[in-house]
């Protein structure tokens, strides 16, 4: 006899079933990868985003209160999960710019992990010193993925001061991380 999802969720929250578990897992595993891969075009990824949505199902089963159908529950976890990935992709490639303009020297130094961390805590504490405004146009950019004529929008300034603006921002961080030459 096949068990409902509401069952099989039950099962999770009172008894810890990890066969409840595995059963929800095979029947939502393959429609949540197809939603992730359409949205994302990459395998590892979209199974990475899976994975994540069914780690928190098993980690947060007792305080869960799923209201609608577990389908609809799961596809919308795996919905932010999927623009948290794509968020987090673009910030790290929007910082890559930052270390594309150190010298090669710099970067080779970087190789440990430890360096690293401390230069993007360098990063942090640079952004964190920074003019308010300056400091607002360069989260905009970098965090929040705004273009220059966006956060002009946003800020009633010109393209041409936001330019400059995140330009001098850059010019800051730059020269904060060429003292690990």
């Amino acid at each position: 006899m096949k068990l409902s999802d509401i069952a099989l969720l039950e099962r999770m929250q009172v008894q810890d079933d990890k066969a409840a578990f595995d059963e929800l897992y095979h029947r939502y595993w393959e429609q949540l990868y197809i939603a992730a891969y359409a949205r994302l075009r990459e395998d590892a990824d979209a199974k990475d985003c899976v994975q994540e949505v069914f780690i928190a199902l098993w980690q947060k089963r007792k305080e869960l209160q799923i209201r609608e159908q577990l389908a609809s529950y799961l596809h919308v976890a795996l919905k932010y999960r999927v623009l948290n990935h794509i968020r987090n992709a673009a910030t790290y490639q929007k910082h890559l710019d930052v270390f594309a303009e150190l010298p090669p020297a710099i970067l080779l130094k970087a190789d440990s992990p430890l360096l690293l961390n401390e230069m993007q805590q360098v990063i942090a504490t640079t952004v964190a010193a920074m003019p308010e405004r300056m400091q607002e146009i360069y989260l905009l950019n970098r965090r929040d993925h705004l273009s220059l004529d966006e956060i002009a929008n946003q800020l009633s300034l010109s393209r041409q001061t936001v330019k400059n603006q995140l330009g001098l921002a850059l010019h800051r961080i730059r020269e904060q991380l060429l003292f690990y030459r």
